[in-house]
């Protein structure tokens, strides 16, 4: 069942899968090593070896090699890097925001493929999925990747000290200029040590 919601922004990290051939295990030729790159951390990873316990109990000639690489500009140069070197990893994890970089470049596979492929992904567990999640992974109508995870973004602000500071608190800021104008007017004067209270 979908679950509803209210998102101020949505900052989506998605799983794409590149071109490439998994291996072969050469201790069991009946298994594939699969390597996944990803950038949980060390509160999540229990979170991440259970998945993927789970997805080889079920898949059992898939065997996962997880690596962690940090996210963000390195994470994207290391995946440019290893698609111009044929050393990509079977499937990453990236920030949705440096899709058009990989896609453009030829660089993954799109998801639908996968979707519509021989082991289908059913549409009732695809409409469980957030609309606005499979947006985030869509370049020009095609579904490239997968959301893995989404982070709603919110402002919280103090109703009294907006009052106070002659703002209205029934309208926050809504873009970047109004929150450097507001933020500017919310400082507290600084003190004969240059030091400010707020």
């Amino acid at each position: 069942m979908m679950r509803p919601l209210r998102l101020a922004s949505l900052a989506a990290c998605v799983l794409l899968v590149i071109p490439g051939c998994p291996r072969r295990n050469a201790g069991d030729p009946g298994v594939v090593t699969i390597t996944f790159w990803h950038s949980f951390v060390a509160s999540t990873i229990p979170a991440l070896d259970d998945l993927i316990q789970e997805f080889e109990r079920t898949h059992p000639g898939i065997r996962v090699r997880a690596q962690y690489i940090p996210t963000g500009d390195g994470l994207i140069q290391k995946l440019i890097t290893s698609v111009q070197s044929n050393t990509a990893p079977d499937v990453s994890w990236i920030h949705a925001d440096f899709l058009d970089r990989l896609a453009g470049g030829g660089a993954l596979i799109p998801m639908q493929q996968f979707i519509d492929g021989t082991d289908s992904l059913p549409a009732s567990e695809l409409n469980d999925i957030f609309p606005s999640l499979l947006d985030a992974g869509r370049l020009r109508g095609v579904l490239y990747t997968m959301p893995m995870e989404a982070t709603s973004l919110a402002l919280l602000y103090n109703r009294g000290l907006f009052r106070e500071a002659g703002l209205d608190p029934d309208h926050p800021p809504k873009d970047w200029d109004e929150l450097k104008e507001y933020a500017s007017r919310l400082t507290s004067p600084a003190d004969d040590r240059g030091r400010r209270e707020r």
